[in-house]
């Protein structure tokens, strides 16, 4: 199945799927972010390879510790997707570990380019600090690039989404959706999608 998409809607929206604003209609269209159309259809053997990579990922950025060197993080991270400079000189690098991932690092390197810390946002404590009005770039900044980037042409909305583990038990979808002229913050929505709970939240 290919990342992009599309979902109708005969009647109001549901919690049991992502924000689909329009009645009667398709509205919702979704493109994976960076990357175009993705061929979804994986072989076992290359899943299995991605999912190697994913947690390799994971445990080289647990492992980078206040002062390692912005070298050290390239050397064992690769090249960030994200560079945030900030106005005394630090910058902050981005990792984020989707599609198939459930976390995004925040590195911050100082101007010495050593690391001065290092933050998984895709957290409880990021996200809680969504909040009606925030621009595209300070969603970015605080939980990082989204897994999806959809478009609700009926509702004019952009509809970001990411995967993330909540409080370390439960697999969710979360979706932040902007009004598409003014480019701000109007709803924040969280979605259960594992198979251990069976209640929406």
């Amino acid at each position: 199945m290919p990342c992009s998409s599309t979902c109708s809607s005969t009647g109001p929206r549901e919690r049991s799927g992502p924000p689909c604003a329009s009645r009667k209609s398709s509205c919702w269209t979704r493109t994976c972010e960076g990357s175009g159309v993705m061929n979804a259809t994986f072989s076992r053997a290359a899943l299995s390879l991605l999912c190697a990579a994913f947690t390799a990922g994971c445990a080289n950025l647990a492992a980078i510790n206040p002062g390692a060197s912005a070298r050290q993080v390239e050397t064992q991270m690769g090249a960030p997707a994200n560079v945030w400079k900030n106005a005394d000189g630090s910058e902050v690098w981005e990792y984020p570990l989707g599609p198939l991932g459930v976390e995004t690092y925040m590195v911050t390197v100082g101007p010495d380019r050593a690391v001065r810390e290092v933050r998984q946002v895709l957290s409880e404590e990021y996200i809680s600090k969504l909040h009606v009005g925030m621009s595209r770039e300070e969603v970015r900044r605080l939980v990082g690039r989204p897994r999806y980037v959809g478009f609700s042409d009926l509702a004019d909305e952009e509809i970001w989404s990411w995967r993330y583990r909540e409080w370390k038990v439960r697999t969710m979808d979360l979706y932040v959706q902007f009004d598409r002229a003014a480019g701000t913050l109007k709803r924040v929505s969280k979605f259960q999608i594992d198979t251990s709970d069976s209640r929406r939240q």
